[in-house]
């Protein structure tokens, strides 16, 4: 038998992901007023943190360039506590297509975040395995700034 207590921490956890997933939010005010608005009071910084943290919710560019939370793809997603910097091993280029080579089951992740900022970003599309990304960029002629722009983004490196 579920306590009331438990009831309530479960309906707030489904408020969550459903703000989450339905709309862009790109602070913790944001989101503590959200969930407010549907009847969820003392919604403090802290407890938006560790909701965060317990889903696994990022911080990434959106198609728009603004910074807001998302939810991983719940399967793919390691369940780890490195920031992504530490999940890119490497970002390379061979003139054609970008190669992203992350840890084991990072590139899902990354994968997405990528295919989210989109051609304002010069990015065709993106397709992951369980540790290599490999991006078609929108001109091959605009490689090299695209593979930079990517490595700063991803706090990495150029290795090409």
């Amino acid at each position: 038998m579920t306590t009331p207590r438990k009831e309530n921490e479960s309906n707030l956890v489904q408020a969550f992901k459903r703000l989450l997933k339905e709309q862009c939010y790109g602070s913790q005010g944001q989101l503590a007023q959200a969930l407010s608005e549907q009847g969820f009071d003392n919604m403090s910084q802290a407890k938006i943190s560790r909701l965060l943290s317990k889903l696994g919710a990022v911080k990434t560019r959106n198609a728009n360039n603004e910074m807001i939370y998302i939810l991983p793809d719940e399967l793919a997603v390691p369940k780890s506590k490195h920031s992504i910097e530490s999940v890119v091993l490497s970002v390379k280029h061979n003139g054609m297509q970008i190669i992203v080579k992350t840890g084991i089951g990072g590139a899902p992740l990354i994968s997405r975040m990528l295919d989210s900022m989109g051609e304002a970003a010069g990015i065709l599309g993106t397709l992951a395995g369980d540790d290599t990304i490999f991006i078609a960029p929108i001109d091959a002629c605009k490689i090299e700034v695209i593979t930079q722009d990517i490595c700063n983004l991803l706090g990495v490196k150029n290795n090409h």
